[in-house]
């Protein structure tokens, strides 16, 4: 097998990590040496080792001889990388200061890792760049409470590309309006066909609405002295765990305390899947990834989608604000056939409207598995983050209302 170089432009939120992390437990191995686009990469020594995968004693990395007649007869080579030449890995973490424009050189091939590794033989900074930078889009303002974190700059479209909501002290990243992908062709009956969707420009939180998180909410409820929604199920583990067990009406509750909503099916597989439709937020290539048990949020940073939101694919499920039908996709090809679909929020009448669509954690970690369950009922592994769907007039989506 030929080993082919590849030059890749990493966004200025998109982490791509090394480690041989599962999406519920921490590493096994001593963290990874980590690079960052503020910092150009050094020439690997000669003669460096790779980690081994948690349980592997460690090992002299391969010669590409060795990685060609290594490479298992079911191993898709698009789905694992290897550095051109001797090096140890690393880890990518696009920080505050990069840039988008920042290039990465890696070469594919290695059995030894997965889709969410890779080896950098070469950092390249652009930031002499000609072109003058993004300015915010003329008479755009946000909703009150909600302010631009400035160390991320603006959208190409003049949006900023994050934003902090004073309330929770949540981030949220710009999703940008464009056509989202949603389902598949050869996913599950529930999931076909994939269909084509026009979205609106909104931000969705970048981490999972935690224990922690929802406790504020508890509090500023029963400081006001109003109806206190019940605690999470899970409300004795670690407070950066997502919140668990609540049903889909005091998520709701929680996201217009916030002054957001539920996102939208669409909307969760927009943020996961990227324009382009990948089959994960880390592209279409299978994880090394077993055990479901949940963690802490934003641990896994392969787990990162391009724009930069974590736990799309795996941790907690996540509650969304649509209706769930297992035909949805079938019953929208007609309407998009008719007057086309713009801000797609699933279908208006279904056979059980106790259902809500909930979305994460699919088999195999695919973002267009989707699954109904009861909104007025708690679930152990459900967990829920908010969005923001913004307009040229300061103002949040009509749907949005202020919880009292």
């Amino acid at each position: 097998m030929q080993i082919l170089r590849r030059e890749w432009v990493v966004s200025t939120f998109l982490t791509i990590c090394l480690s041989s992390w599962g999406c519920s437990k921490a590493p096994t191995q001593a963290p990874v040496k980590s690079v960052t686009s503020t910092v150009p990469a050094a020439a690997p020594a000669q003669g460096a080792s790779a980690p081994s995968a948690p349980g592997e004693k460690s090992k002299s990395k391969p010669t590409s001889n060795e990685r060609k007649s290594s490479l298992a007869a079911n191993v898709d080579p698009k789905s694992v990388f290897v550095v051109r030449g001797p090096g140890q890995i690393m880890e990518i973490e696009a920080t505050r200061a990069a840039l988008p424009t920042d290039r990465y050189l890696v070469a594919s091939a290695d059995p030894l890792n997965d889709s969410s590794r890779f080896v950098v033989s070469e950092v390249t900074r652009t930031s002499q760049s000609t072109t003058p930078p993004v300015q915010r889009k003329a008479g755009f303002t946000l909703p009150k409470g909600f302010e631009d974190v400035k160390e991320y700059g603006f959208t190409p479209e003049g949006f900023p590309q994050r934003i902090l909501c004073n309330k929770t002290g949540f981030q949220l990243a710009c999703v940008p309006a464009g056509p989202s992908i949603l389902g598949s062709d050869t996913g599950p009956d529930v999931s076909k066909p994939s269909i084509t969707v026009e979205l609106d420009t909104f931000y969705m939180q970048v981490l999972e609405v935690t224990i922690q998180d929802f406790e504020k909410f508890r509090v500023d409820m029963r400081e006001k002295k109003k109806p206190v929604p019940p605690a999470p199920s899970n409300a004795s583990d670690s407070p950066e765990t997502p919140a668990l067990g609540l049903p889909w009406g005091v998520a709701v509750g929680y996201a217009r305390w916030a002054g957001m909503e539920l996102p939208t099916e669409a909307e969760f597989e927009k943020s996961a899947r990227g324009s382009h439709g990948m089959r994960t937020p880390w592209g279409e290539g299978k994880p090394l990834w077993g055990s479901r048990t949940i963690s802490a949020t934003g641990l896994f940073a392969a787990d990162r989608s391009p724009y930069g939101i974590y736990d799309l694919a795996g941790n907690a499920s996540e509650w969304c604000s649509d209706l769930f039908s297992p035909t949805a996709h079938e019953e929208a090809v007609n309407s998009i056939a008719r007057e086309g679909l713009k801000n797609w929020s699933g279908p208006k009448k279904v056979r059980d409207m106790n259902l809500r669509v909930i979305k994460g954690n699919g088999e195999n970690w695919s973002i267009w598995d989707r699954i109904g369950k009861d909104m007025g009922k708690g679930h152990s592994n459900v967990g829920f983050r908010c969005v923001l769907r913004i307009s040229l007039n300061s103002k949040a989506s009509d749907a949005t209302k202020a919880f009292p």
